[in-house]
């Protein structure tokens, strides 16, 4: 079988929409099927994507817009030999899979791709959304075009159940092939993870999330740590990650006077190293479909204070397992965190409550599951095709 993944995602080279998508490429490469992953191509490929090429998927890389009339020139002059036609669409033509998986980092990226949406009509495929906004004001013409969009796919996945509700309403339609999944999880081999040994810094609270203000919200955050009543409190806020906004981060931490409690951790792959010197994990996040981090944390033992964003609350239960933000504001995150504070002493028998409530309902093999319903629509197509074309007697 021939599987062809498409990442929609154009503002980063890496992110957590991009974990379901590449383990299901390898996956599928090691049973032996053919692979072709497309992406934007940025100046340094991230470490999974090399992963897929090294083990064998055809890679096809996107060149990113840009505004110069040069830019633009030049790629409309290559096009012209071929009426238009994108090279991305000349190649899935000639690759010829089976069956596609569009991925978008949101959840109508597609939307803008309207070459490829086109071509998408000759072959089936599964569309996944990572994200949502709300609020957001759809136009009549703009809401049918997008659901005529989710009803051409096979399924629409989606990560939260707040994420469908909310798409249902701004859609004004059931979206009648959609369904929540998870995302695997970054997990260290032994969990829950043990506290080490606190030191006098204080509590230990840590955001883990790329350093974009606009969705992830450590901004705010860092505002609700200046109200009166944090200056006595002993503790340390540590933000690990990277992106575009770290200079932004550095220079608001100096202007909230902050330095002696913040700071930034750079990018840690190893979880268990994350947890073994952390106490407790805050999602500040304005925007967010599912936190992979939210679950990795709680399998690891620590209690989370989170804005009620995408799966927050299908995860985390007030005041048992965490503390529930009801909005990312500094007034609403400064009193979820005071509320968590108050009852520091119970961290972790919290953390230990939030592992219990996760293992129960996490789900072992999302990558295997999707795999088998793609290979499944797959056939389900060649059989139909087989049978339209046996001759009538």
């Amino acid at each position: 079988m021939r599987v062809a993944f498409v990442s929609l995602m154009y503002d980063a080279p890496w992110g957590g929409s991009e974990v379901l998508w590449t383990h299901t490429a390898a996956r599928a490469l090691a049973e032996g099927h053919e692979v072709m992953a497309s992406f934007y191509a940025w100046p340094e490929m991230a470490a999974p994507l090399q992963a897929l090429a090294a083990a064998g998927a055809q890679i096809l890389l996107r060149t990113r817009y840009q505004p110069s009339l040069r830019h633009r020139a030049v790629n409309w002059l290559a096009r012209l030999p071929w009426g238009g036609e994108l090279p991305e669409i000349r190649a899935l033509t000639r690759f010829k899979p089976d069956v596609v998986l569009i991925n978008q980092a949101g959840w109508m990226d597609l939307f803008f791709h309207q070459q490829l949406l086109d071509w998408l009509r000759r072959v089936p495929f599964i569309l996944a959304c990572h994200n949502y906004q709300d609020p957001v004001r759809q136009r009549d013409f703009s809401r049918a075009l997008l659901t005529d969009m989710y009803s051409r796919a096979k399924e629409v996945l989606m990560i939260s159940d707040n994420q469908l509700r909310t798409l249902q309403r701004q859609l004004v339609d059931p979206i009648a092939n959609a369904r929540v999944i998870q995302n695997p999880l970054n997990l260290p081999a032994t969990y829950p993870v043990p506290r080490n040994v606190q030191t006098n810094g204080g509590l230990q609270l840590a955001v883990v999330a790329s350093f974009d203000v606009d969705r992830k919200g450590q901004d705010v955050l860092l505002q609700a740590l200046t109200a009166p009543e944090w200056a006595s409190r002993r503790f340390q806020l540590n933000f690990y990650g990277q992106g575009p906004d770290q200079a932004y981060l550095e220079k608001l931490i100096q202007f909230y006077r902050l330095t002696d409690r913040v700071r930034l951790r750079g990018h840690v792959a190893d979880t268990a190293a994350i947890w073994r010197e952390n106490d407790l994990l805050i999602i500040p996040s304005r925007i967010e479909s599912g936190p992979m981090v939210l679950q990795e944390a709680m399998l690891c033992g620590r209690p989370v204070v989170a804005a009620d964003v995408g799966m927050v609350r299908d995860w985390l239960d007030d005041d048992e397992t965490g503390f529930i933000a009801d909005t990312a504001s500094a007034i609403s995150l400064n009193r979820a965190l005071s509320r968590a504070w108050a009852r520091r002493a119970d961290w972790p028998a919290i953390g230990t409550l939030a592992a219990e409530r996760v293992r129960q309902r996490i789900e072992i093999e999302p990558v295997g599951e999707l795999l088998r319903r793609l290979v499944g629509y797959a056939t389900d197509s060649a059989t139909s095709g087989r049978r339209e074309r046996r001759p009538q007697g």
